[in-house]
């Protein structure tokens, strides 16, 4: 590092980078990072959002010696490493091509000194980057800062280009430490259906809301947390806006809103902190130092500068800059406007041009409010003054929503009868009188129209009656995006494929809103329905695909029936109504004709994509029958792709569905065949993340294990499956593994384990809004505080578990909780509840051929009933003998020697000494020596009690 260096502490997400300690930590505890590893952490971290080439790296870290470039990745990738970069949607470090490393991390400085390492909870800042000279605002900030503490829901009022979004985003930043990184930023201006409010809040809660009540879904995830939720340009979804800020506020005790807005939200506990425009001089004042202490003009020259190089305010300038300031009222965004013509026009011509238009304006608009005449005139000033050229492009780009790239922007205003270089130098002309602004991202430029200016675009493109022909073609040009795109995102990660898609959402739903709207046009809106899919389905969007889908079915016409357009638009939408859909049979017609579909393409890729999709849905449901035809068939069409994922995913089913089933030792050798075909170092195709066959064969390994009684082997796999659903960077995958494998711990009575597993599967599903991972993690947690004889909170946390569950039809974790309910119960003294529940259990599971729990349920039973009098001993002897019996048949011995445990200790109280050895000895016959969890235990315990010597 350079000897001039400023020693400091660097803060990102989780992790605190202190250069003058030369350590990374994360959550309080250092991070091993080798030398050289930190010291390019460092340089990038310092430089965050600049591209670093890699000569420069290599240089700065191995000044003393030559180096190859494969030196500078093996260090960067353990840097990736270490702050587990990708890993559910965090990005730190990013690769440009060609150029170098850039950190794409939000980066916040904190002095040296003792810092609060206490886990935030939150995913980290997400904000905007703040202005690096904000000007005239610092009493402005202080006081906003001191409303969000103290009202907690404070709105920004004012109007378009005052400033409200730069005081938020200072504001953000300012209190990102006093709400430990729990700062997010809801840019509502490129939404226009206000029904995606909610979504797009939880998405900067860095959430995937999938319930049909996404406000009550994204209380329950804030409710606990402390933050603070920047709502920017509230004013065109107001009505939306207001219910949700005013719940959030009400709701959630430790959550604090601050929204922008030019009009009030008007709802109860809101305060209205009025952005005024910034200080101008009267037009009394005539000295140059004197003007210089407002800050308009203060702004006003910083932008000159920035526009035309060096640049002085003279005497001789001074009183028309004053002039021009307050003719714009001092609103910041006219300022800015106004001086990006200075270095064209000069000042003196500046100054005479806009006052007299502004003049005119004025007399012009009286229906308006002054400020928004005045933001209006400036916007109409500084169109006049573009070329013919300029203009045609400046409408023309208005249907973009965010960001655009410049191929975009000439596909879109093309049809202009001029060359590509015209477009070009249009653009260029739009981006330096400061009505585009711009950015590189990787290795190309993007533009964007500020929304004020995008709306003033729109206007000039229905004034024109452009606005649906030029509407249609961008839409046609997001549509050609989004297919060209599709395979080259395939191929990448998912953080990678969700950042790509998420850059595009604003114009994807912009362009199906126009093509599905009155003046639309089918044949685009369904090939925009049919190439949106994986979008949509990759932000996990679930209601807003299922709602297009539905809506391109109706308009594909004739012509598009049985085509591949019709495939891909019904191929989505099973696999959405999976999460949304309560009716079953709606469900499966669903999945039927998506097959049926793929089926008539020779699609095999999509036959077994949906295959996957059905196959979840059956498993959590515990259809068996469904779910072994649909294995069986996966397998079939594995064997025609030949393809080793296609393979090891077909396993993969077989065997969850023979372990469903009982079939153990069946189960395994599936689950085996389908690690053997999973490539070394392969990874998911985009079409396959509904069904991780890896996690899925990992977990049924530890799980047919653990039934089997091997249970170090067993433990072994649930390590394997829980670092396979981290390393998956899907956090329903690794949630999924947590519930699984759980078991395994209970068994041996790891409490270090279950603490740890249970406490992130709650963190994990409540961050992600996972409802039947929160209220298996909600059952887990009953499950351990019975173990530990508190019956009251168990009972509590169990019977929670299961309403949410079998609210949420999720059958197969249902029953993982029966079991233990019905024990708590039980021991609670509650015996006919407890023997309603297992039998109303076994009737299910007997009538659906869905035998892996039998054992358990039998025994449950069993022990309910010798638990309840002497004289249901009888039937209490029937049941583990039958409970014994089923788990022979499955080879689950653990569950056997649990029953003959059961079975012995009954058969002790009654005196029969014999028949309680026969049946423990048999139990322990098959178990290896060495097998020393609680339950083999208490079998030994037992077999010593009634041994020959006891007997006798």
């Amino acid at each position: 590092m350079s000897s001039d260096t400023v020693h400091t502490t660097l803060k990102f997400g989780p992790f605190e980078l202190s250069t003058r300690e030369r350590v990374l930590r994360r959550d309080g505890v250092a991070l091993p990072l080798g030398s050289r590893a930190l010291d390019i952490l460092i340089h990038l971290a310092e430089r965050p959002g600049e591209v670093v080439g890699k000569k420069e790296l290599i240089d700065q870290v191995w000044s003393d010696v030559n180096v190859e470039e494969g030196s500078l990745r093996v260090h960067v990738a353990a840097i990736r490493k270490a702050l587990a970069d990708g890993q559910f949607g965090n990005r730190y470090v990013a690769n440009v091509q060609g150029r170098g490393y850039s950190f794409v991390g939000q980066v916040a400085c904190l002095e040296d000194r003792a810092i609060d390492r206490r886990d935030s909870g939150q995913n980290g800042v997400r904000l905007p980057a703040r202005l690096l000279n904000m000007i005239g605002r610092e009493s402005v900030l202080g006081d906003v800062k001191d409303r969000i503490r103290n009202d907690r829901f404070v709105t920004l009022l004012g109007p378009g280009g005052i400033g409200k979004t730069t005081v938020a985003v200072a504001a953000g930043h300012a209190m990102a430490e006093e709400f430990n990184g729990g700062v997010h930023f809801v840019d509502l201006g490129s939404l226009t259906d206000p029904h995606h409010v909610p979504a797009a809040v939880g998405t900067s809660l860095g959430l995937a809301l999938k319930a049909k009540d996404e406000t009550a879904e994204l209380m329950d995830v804030v409710r606990s947390k402390r933050l603070l939720i920047i709502l920017d340009s509230c004013e065109h979804l107001i009505d939306a806006v207001a219910p949700l800020a005013e719940r959030l506020v009400q709701e959630a005790a430790h959550v604090h809103v601050l929204a922008t807005s030019r009009e009030l939200l008007r709802v109860e506990g809101e305060y209205c902190y009025r952005i005024l425009p910034l200080d101008f001089p009267p037009d009394t004042l005539h000295t140059t130092n004197a003007m210089l202490r407002y800050p308009a003009i203060q702004l006003f020259v910083q932008r000159v500068a920035a526009k035309g190089g060096d640049f002085v305010l003279t005497d001789a300038e001074a009183p028309y800059v004053a002039e021009i300031c307050r003719k714009l009222d001092g609103v910041p965004l006219a300022i800015e406007l106004a001086a990006g013509r200075v270095a064209a026009l000069g000042i003196k011509n500046t100054v005479t041009s806009l006052v007299s238009r502004l003049e005119l304006l004025r007399l012009g608009r009286r229906t308006s409010v002054p400020r928004h005449r005045t933001l209006r005139a400036t916007l109409d000033w500084s169109y006049d003054l573009l070329s013919d050229i300029e203009r045609i492009v400046f409408r023309r780009i208005a249907p973009f929503v965010g960001h655009f790239t410049l191929e975009g922007a000439q596909y879109v205003a093309g049809e202009l009868g001029s060359s590509d270089g015209e477009i070009f130098d249009a653009i260029a002309g739009l981006v330096e009188k400061s009505l585009l602004t711009t950015r590189i991202d990787e290795t190309r430029a993007l533009y964007r129209l500020l929304d004020t200016t995008r709306a003033y675009a729109l206007e000039k493109l229905e004034e024109h009656n452009e606005l649906n022909a030029v509407s249609l073609r961008h839409a046609q040009n997001v549509a050609e995006h989004l297919e060209l795109r599709r395979e080259v995102l395939a191929a990448l990660s998912k953080p990678e494929r969700v950042a790509s898609y998420s850059s595009q959402l604003g114009n994807v739903r912009a362009a199906l809103e126009w093509s599905f709207g009155p003046h639309g046009d089918d044949e685009i809106a369904t090939r925009l329905a049919a190439a949106s899919t994986q979008l949509f389905l990759e932000l996990s969007s679930m209601i807003e695909c299922q709602v297009w889908a539905e809506r391109a079915i109706v308009r594909l016409g004739d012509q598009h029936m049985s085509s591949r357009r019709e495939m891909e638009i019904c191929a989505s939408l099973p696999l959405v109504l999976m999460h949304t859909e309560e009716s079953r049979s709606r469900v499966r017609a669903a999945f039927s004709r998506a097959l049926e579909t793929a089926a008539i393409h020779r699609d095999l890729a999509c036959e077994l994509k949906l295959l996957s999709g059905l196959f979840g849905y059956s498993y959590w449901t515990i259809d068996v029958g469904e779910a072994l035809d649909i294995a069986v068939r996966s397998k079939k069409v594995a064997l025609e792709t030949q393809d080793p994922d296609d393979m090891a995913l077909a396993e993969s089913m077989l065997g969850t569905t023979h372990h469903l089933i009982g079939n153990h030792l069946v189960a395994q050798q599936h689950f085996e065949a389908g690690l053997r075909h999973t490539a070394s170092g392969s990874r998911f195709r985009a079409g396959q993340d509904l069904f991780n066959y890896t996690s899925f064969s990992l977990v049924g390994m530890a799980r047919t294990l653990l039934y089997r009684g091997l249970l170090d082997q067993s433990l072994d796999y649930a390590k394997r499956a829980i670092d396979a659903g981290r390393e998956s960077g899907r956090p329903a995958a690794l949630c999924r593994s947590l519930i699984s494998v759980l078991p395994v711990y209970f068994t041996l009575a790891d409490a270090e384990g279950v603490e740890r597993y249970i406490a992130e599967l709650a963190d994990l599903s409540a961050a992600y809004s996972l409802p039947p991972y929160r209220a298996a993690a909600a059952g887990l947690r009953g499950q351990w505080l019975l173990l530990q004889n508190d019956l009251r909170e168990g009972i509590q946390f169990l019977k929670r578990a299961l309403r949410e569950l079998q609210a949420q039809r999720h059958e197969m974790l249902i029953m993982d909780f029966v079991c233990d309910l019905g024990a708590g119960l039980a021991a609670n003294g509650e015996h006919q509840e407890a023997l309603i529940l297992i039998l109303n259990a076994l009737d299910g599971q007997q009538r659906g051929g869905k035998h892996l729990y039998m054992p358990a349920l039998f025994r449950m039973k069993g022990l309910i009933l010798a638990s309840r009098s002497v004289e249901d001993r009888p039937d209490a002897e029937n049941c583990l003998l039958a409970s014994i019996d089923w788990a022979r048949r499955q080879s689950a011995s653990l569950y056997e020697l649990k029953s003959a445990s059961d079975l012995a200790e009954l058969l002790l109280l009654q005196a029969r000494v014999p028949e309680a050895y026969r049946h423990i000895s048999a139990a322990l016959s098959g178990t290896p020596e060495a097998t020393n969890s609680p339950v083999h235990k208490r079998a030994r315990r037992i077999l010593a009690q009634s041994g020959p010597n006891a007997a006798g």
